[in-house]
């Protein structure tokens, strides 16, 4: 596989360090920005000296960013290499809708039984607007609005640490989620899985929402498996 090296003539993708934000904080933020937009492809290796000296910084907080970052997985340590964005294979994409199936089930349920006039509202306006942006072909705005959606089903569900866990094994699934979108009738399947999950919630319905999210999640991990099949089970 190529490797890729974060340097100085890369900075420019990277962004600059706000003044106002601890340093630490703000490399985590940008490193995962990058990777989670795609960026950074699997694959790709992070020096953390280069990346110290694009930024005019020590190497001590783009380190603790690092570690933040391998915690989550969304990084990991490659004897040799240092530290690497991780490549998906079939065995970790299994793994990870797997996860994501029970966890936002469960996120869905609770979200139900605690679902306000507002937050049915809010759910609508996500639909709406991945409606209208099925219409145009508008994937960046397909993923955003996806995003929205299931990051405010998480944070209805009242529990933090259930609503951490979603984000992070989101994170995880970004790279193939970028290629997910790209099967045909996807979008549309979403839309449809979205709305009949909304319709649950709106209703107050625990047991039904819950269903709806995993079968829309075992959906999404059948369309991954097939994408990664077409590719030989590695992302490039």
């Amino acid at each position: 596989m190529r490797e890729e090296r974060l340097g100085v003539p890369q900075r420019e993708p990277w962004g600059t360090l706000p003044a106002r934000e601890p340093v630490s904080a703000s490399a985590y933020r940008l490193i995962r920005d990058a990777i989670l937009h795609g960026r950074l492809a699997p694959g790709t290796r992070i020096n953390e000296v280069e990346l110290a000296q694009a930024w005019s910084i020590s190497r001590t907080p783009v380190r603790d960013a690092l570690r933040r970052l391998e915690a989550e997985g969304l990084v990991e340590a490659v004897l040799g290499r240092g530290m690497v964005v991780p490549s998906l294979g079939r065995a970790d994409v299994d793994e990870l809708y797997e996860l994501r199936e029970v966890l936002e089930g469960l996120a869905a349920r609770r979200a139900a039984e605690r679902a306000t006039s507002e937050f049915a509202a809010r759910l609508n306006t996500y639909l709406k607007a991945y409606g209208t942006a099925l219409k145009q072909g508008d994937v960046d705005r397909l993923l955003a609005v996806d995003d929205d959606f299931h990051t405010s089903v998480a944070g209805m569900s009242g529990n933090r640490r259930l609503e951490r866990a979603i984000d992070t094994i989101r994170a995880q699934t970004h790279p193939i989620r970028l290629r997910v979108i790209g099967v045909k009738g996807r979008p549309a399947k979403s839309f449809r899985e979205m709305a009949k999950l909304t319709a649950a919630i709106r209703a107050r319905a625990a047991v039904r929402a819950e269903a709806a999210m995993r079968e829309h999640i075992g959906s999404l991990r059948l369309d991954a498996g097939a994408v990664l099949q077409e590719l030989d089970a590695v992302l490039p």
